[in-house]
C-alpha cells in the first residue's frame, strides 16, 4: 500500500513466514482457548490505546503487526506482535544494554524492519553522554522476530544522530533518514533531517544531505532554531512524502509536519518541500501529538496514524499512544484532521479480529501473553511470577493500572481472584463486562468490584469518565493478608462475595453493560493478585 513498511499484501507475496517465528506464534496461540465468536455488535475503542512513545509499526511476512519499544529506563528493547491495531499484543525483551561501552544507555525510538530476509532494529544509543548519541543497528540472531538481537553496526553519520528510518525509494535504491545536529551549530540548539543512500542495512554511502534547512515558526517551540525528528517515508499516489515530528517533544506544541519530494533525486535538498502549516497538531485536550507512522488497517482498506502525545497539558515526556484514521485528498496527500479526544469511542479499524465468546479459565495468570496491558509505566510496574501478578499502581496517581483478558467477551459469568495489599493504600479488584478500555484512571465502560485498603468493599459502574457506586460496605482490610474476591454477573443482577461467604456482601441490578471483556484493576495501590479464574453459566 504505502510507506517504508511492508503492505499487508506485498509482504505476504514477497516473503515467507520464518519457521522459528511460526513455531513461536503457534505456541502463543495456546494462550487463548478456542471459542466461538461472540455476538456481533459494533465495536469501538478509545484513546489512548496503550502507553509508550515513538510508535513505528510494520506488517511482517506473516501479515501481523510488529513494533519495537524501549523499556527499563531506555536500557532494554522489546518487540511486540499483534493481529490488531488497538491491542499492542504479546512482547518479548529482545535486547538488554551492556553495563559498559559506547552503547549502554538511552536507546530511543527503535524501529523494526524486515530487510533482505532478516529482522533489523534501528535505534540510537550513547555511553550516558547525550552528545555521543549515534544511530545503531541491531540484527536478529535467529529467524524469530521476537528472539534475541545483537548490535550489528553503528551508522557512520557526520555527528549526533537519532530517530533513523529506512525505505526503498521508487528509483530502486534504499535510503536512511535521521535527525541530527548540523555540523558547525551549537550542540542541542537545533535538529535537522538528513538523508543518505544505503549500500546495505548497516552501511551508508555518499553524502549526508540536509533536507530541513527551512524552518517555520511552528517547528521552533522549545528550540528557537528549529527541531525536526521522527521521520517516516510514505510512497503513495505516485508521490514520495516524509511525515516528521517538529518542535520540542517535551512541549505541548510538538506536532507533525509533512514534506514532499518534488523531483526524482532524494539527495537533491531543493527537491524537498515542506507544507507551510502543521499537518497534525494539538487541540485543547490533546497535547503534543507527534512522532508516529501511517499503517493500514488489518484488512488493508483503511489508513491509520499511530502517534504519541503527552499526558500533561504543559507537555512532558510522559506519553501514551493514540490512533486516528487518515483519508486522502484530491492532490494525493494524507489528511488526518484533529486528534480525537481521549475517552471518545471510535469504530475499530476495519478487519480488527472479533472478540470471541469466552469460556472457562482456571488460571489466567499462567502467562502475561493473555493480557492487554493498560498501565502507564510500561515495563516498570508489572511483574508476573509464579502465577502471581504484582502491580505498582502508585507510580503515577493520575493513572490506574488495568489488565484486560485479551480477545474474549463474556456476558453471564463468575470471576474469582485473590488480592493482597502490599502497602496500606489504594484500591484493587476485578472489572467485568468492559468495553472501550484505554489508558486512564476511569477510561473504561463496565463494572468494577473493588476492595479498598481503608476498609471498604465497592460495587460500581464506570461510564468512561467517572465511577458511580451501586453498593458498598465497610469491611476489615489488613496489609499482607489474602482476600478472596468473587463477582457473579447474571443478567441485570451483579453480586460480590468476599472470603468464601455463602451470601453476597454486595448486590445491585443494572442493565447498562450487558457484555464485555474482563480483567483486573488497581488504583494508587501496590497490590498482588493470585489466581484469576472464570466460569460461565453455560458450563
Amino acid at each position: 500500500m504505502f510507506v517504508s513498511m511492508y503492505s499487508r499484501f506485498s509482504a505476504i507475496s514477497i516473503c515467507t513466514v520464518q519457521s522459528a517465528a511460526l513455531a513461536f506464534l503457534m505456541l502463543a496461540s495456546l494462550a487463548i482457548p478456542a471459542t466461538v465468536q461472540a455476538e456481533e455488535h459494533e465495536r469501538t475503542f478509545v484513546n489512548p490505546v496503550y502507553a509508550g512513545q515513538d510508535p513505528y509499526l510494520m506488517v511482517g511476512p506473516d501479515g501481523a503487526y510488529y513494533q519495537a519499544a524501549s523499556l527499563r529506563s531506555d536500557r532494554a528493547l522489546a518487540v511486540y506482535r499483534s493481529e490488531s491495531l488497538t491491542d499492542r499484543g504479546i512482547h518479548r525483551v529482545v535486547f538488554e544494554a551492556p553495563d559498559e561501552g559506547p552503547y549502554r544507555d538511552q536507546f530511543w525510538a527503535p524501529e523494526i524492519h524486515y530487510l533482505d530476509g532478516k529482522w533489523w532494529i534501528y535505534t540510537c544509543a550513547d555511553d550516558g553522554d547525550n552528545a555521543k548519541h549515534r544511530v545503531v543497528v541491531l540484527v536478529a540472531e535467529t529467524d524469530d522476530p521476537l528472539g534475541k538481537y545483537k548490535i550489528a553496526a553503528e551508522l557512520e553519520t557526520p555527528a549526533w544522530a537519532i530517530d533513523a528510518t529506512v525505505s526503498k525509494f521508487p528509483n530502486g535504491k534504499r535510503y536512511c533518514i535521521w535527525s541530527g545536529w548540523p555540523e558547525g551549530t551549537t550542540p542541542d540548539s537545533t535538529q535537522h533531517l538528513f538523508i543518505s543512500e544505503m549500500e546495505s542495512p548497516t552501511k551508508l554511502v555518499g553524502p549526508a544531505v540536509d533536507i530541513s534547512t527551512k524552518m517555520y515558526p511552528w517547528e521552533t517551540s522549545g528550540r528557537p532554531d528549529g527541531l525536526n525528528e521522527g521521520a517516516q517515508v510514505i510512497h503513495r499516489n505516485g508521490k514520495t512524502l516524509v511525515l516528521y515530528a517538529a518542535s520540542g517533544s517535551w512541549t505541548p506544541d510538538y506536532c507533525f509536519g509533512l514534506m514532499t519530494l518534488e523531483g526524482d533525486d532524494p539527495l537533491d535538498a531543493s527537491g524537498w518541500v515542506k507544507q507551510e502549516k502543521p499537518w497534525f497538531s494539538r487541540t485543547a485536550d490533546v497535547y503534543g501529538p507527534g512522532h508516529g507512522c501511517l499503517i493500514t488497517s488489518p484488512d488493508g482498506s483503511e489508513d491509520w496514524l499511530v502517534f504519541h502525545s503527552s499526558i500533561d497539558p504543559k507537555g512532558s515526556w510522559n506519553r501514551c499512544i493514540s490512533m486516528k484514521q487518515v483519508s486522502w485528498n484530491d492532490n494525493g496527500l494524507p489528511v488526518a484532521g484533529k486528534p480525537t479526544s481521549w475517552n471518545t469511542p471510535v469504530p475499530v479499524p476495519a478487519g480488527e479480529p472479533p472478540l470471541q465468546a469466552g469460556g472457562k479459565l482456571t488460571n489466567a495468570f499462567d502467562t502475561l501473553d493473555r493480557w492487554e496491558l493498560l498501565h502507564f509505566y510500561n515495563g516498570n510496574t508489572l511483574r508476573l511470577r509464579d502465577n502471581q501478578l504484582s502491580v505498582k499502581a502508585s507510580a503515577d496517581r493520575r493513572y490506574g493500572d488495568k489488565l484486560i483478558l485479551r480477545g474474549l467477551e463474556y456476558r453471564d459469568l463468575t470471576v474469582e481472584t485473590r488480592i493482597r495489599f502490599d502497602r496500606e493504600e489504594g484500591t484493587a479488584g476485578t472489572i467485568v463486562r468492559v468495553t472501550d478500555a484505554g489508558i486512564g484512571r476511569y477510561n473504561f465502560r463496565g463494572y468494577s468490584a473493588q476492595l479498598s485498603s481503608t476498609g471498604e468493599l465497592i460495587l460500581a459502574k464506570c461510564d468512561g469518565n467517572k465511577l458511580t457506586v451501586l453498593a458498598s460496605k465497610e469491611v476489615s482490610v489488613t496489609k499482607g493478608r489474602w482476600y478472596d474476591l468473587r463477582v457473579v454477573a447474571q443478567g441485570e443482577l451483579l453480586e460480590v462475595y468476599l472470603d468464601g461467604a455463602k451470601q453476597p456482601q454486595l448486590s445491585a441490578e443494572d442493565a447498562t453493560y450487558p457484555s464485555g471483556q474482563i480483567g483486573v484493576r488497581a488504583i494508587d495501590a501496590n497490590v498482588t493478585f493470585d489466581t484469576f479464574s472464570v466460569s460461565t453459566t453455560a458450563e
